[in-house]
């Protein structure tokens, strides 16, 4: 039995390790140049618009746009989570293909386009093949969507080159079944400038909203007036001649606008004839 299991873990391995590649990787290790930069800033990055729940698959290439950042300049892929999702898990991962990978970091950004959270490329580790997926660099982030909607992912320049060596998936297959290694050449990946990413979104908590409703105006039932206590007031002989000369000067110059404010003061205070003599002296006028 334990025999069988050796040889299923090399020919698992050979096939994981030996298969064809089915992505086109960028084999040139020079950054992209200052002109090939398409942005200033952040706010005019590309972004793809994700939903609650993402499961991608994609190529970062010399097809991709370039940015500058911190650690030089770097073809990238941006992202906007949903506007539905609050607190959520992003696992990335970058695929060895060949003999190459795309060495990731990730900067996170809030609304304003402010980088909050950089995540390192050496925070990223290797996860080993399996009969699903090939050898990876891996990172799961647990965020929270309503602080930072957007996501870039790029590689740093000065990784360009390097080299990585991992176990055979032989070799990986034999220590999980407990058997003897198998002699077979660990593979080496050498960090390039593109590769296959694969991006997981999974949408715990949804961000919630306050919805404003619309107030209807409450009917009010109408209340009976009370009838209005008419107190007579007995105005001074003086007071209604200067209001009535007042009014009538006003309008004999033409200031209409004055007299009728002369005409609600001596209403208020129940001048008698104001309202006749300013009838009289618009007829007149």
């Amino acid at each position: 039995m334990k025999n069988k299991n050796s040889i299923l873990a090399v020919v698992l391995g050979a096939l994981l390790g030996g298969c064809a590649s089915d992505v086109q990787v960028q084999t040139e290790l020079s950054p992209p140049t200052n002109s090939e930069v398409c942005c200033s800033d952040f706010t005019q990055f590309p972004y793809a618009q994700l939903n609650d729940n993402e499961d991608l698959k994609f190529d970062i290439d010399l097809g991709s746009p370039v940015g500058n950042f911190t650690t030089g300049n770097s073809h990238f892929a941006a992202f906007k989570f949903s506007d539905r999702s609050g607190e959520m898990v992003v696992t990335l991962s970058s695929l060895m293909i060949d003999d190459s990978v795309f060495a990731p970091e990730v900067i996170f950004l809030d609304e304003a386009f402010q980088p909050t959270k950089t995540v390192k490329f050496d925070d990223f580790k290797v996860q080993a093949s399996d009969a699903f997926t090939r050898t990876s660099y891996v990172e799961r982030l647990r965020i929270d969507a309503s602080k930072t909607p957007y996501m870039i992912v790029y590689t740093p320049a000065d990784e360009l080159g390097k080299a990585i060596k991992v176990d055979h998936p032989a070799k990986v297959r034999a220590k999980e079944f407990g058997e003897v290694m198998p002699m077979v050449i660990d593979p080496v990946y050498t960090n390039r400038l593109g590769g296959r990413i694969e991006l997981e979104v999974e949408t715990l908590k949804l961000r919630p909203y306050r919805a404003t409703a619309a107030v209807a105006p409450v009917a009010v039932a109408p209340v009976a007036a009370e009838p209005a206590v008419t107190t007579a007031i007995k105005v001074q002989q003086e007071t209604q001649d200067f209001y009535i000369s007042a009014i009538q000067k006003a309008v004999k110059s033409g200031d209409v606008p004055k007299a009728l404010g002369l005409l609600d003061e001596a209403k208020a205070l129940n001048v008698e004839g104001a309202q006749e003599a300013f009838v009289r002296a618009v007829n007149a006028k």
